[in-house]
């Protein structure tokens, strides 16, 4: 019975040596549905947070408009996001990446606020645009998305399918913004 024990507990030993360290890679890199929907929340909590710091320290009225259209719109998607992922995986700390950018920031002021602000704006929304275009299964090269296989039945797929077109119009305008504060990034 001893040994019959000890070969079990050895095998389930071995079985978490393999299994484990697979499974943190899968983690890292960005292919679990748990990674997409913590990234995204991520992402569009700190495009909140420092998108309110935008409403009360811009000084173009425009870049104002847009950060109320980005607490707006990604508080949506933060809600949607949530409800999906479920109580104890909707709620993540900023990155510390976003937390240095909310800092430096909250730092600035004036014209210099507005022109970082967008910048980061258009730096962080191309970075969403490739993550949910690589989660929906689209190239986003032909103009046409394509859907990764099985991607019909997934729902990280359909959310970001959803949500792309919305990240890609704040692309969109957070460049053309941009080019109005006359900065180059």
């Amino acid at each position: 019975m001893k040994r019959a024990f000890l070969t079990f507990t050895s095998v389930i030993a071995v079985a978490l040596m393999v299994v484990w360290p697979a499974h943190g890679q899968k983690q890292q890199s960005g292919t679990s549905s748990d990674s997409f929907l913590k990234q995204a929340i991520e992402m569009n909590q700190a495009e909140v947070e420092v998108s309110k710091l935008a409403q009360n320290k811009a000084q173009d009225p425009k870049v104002k408009d847009y950060a109320e259209m980005m607490v707006r719109d990604h508080s949506q998607a933060l809600d949607k996001l949530r409800s999906t992922a479920g109580e104890n995986e909707g709620q993540i700390q900023m990155s510390s990446q976003h937390q240095q950018l909310y800092d430096k920031l909250a730092r600035l002021s004036g014209s210099q606020f507005d022109k970082e602000y967008m910048n980061a704006m258009v730096r962080d929304h191309k970075q969403a645009v490739q993550m949910f275009q690589r989660e929906a299964g689209s190239t986003g090269t032909s103009g046409t998305a394509r859907q990764k296989p099985g991607a019909e039945n997934d729902t990280d797929a359909t959310i970001a399918r959803d949500m792309l077109p919305t990240l890609q119009k704040h692309l969109n305008e957070a460049e053309q913004l941009m080019k109005n504060l006359g900065t180059t990034k």
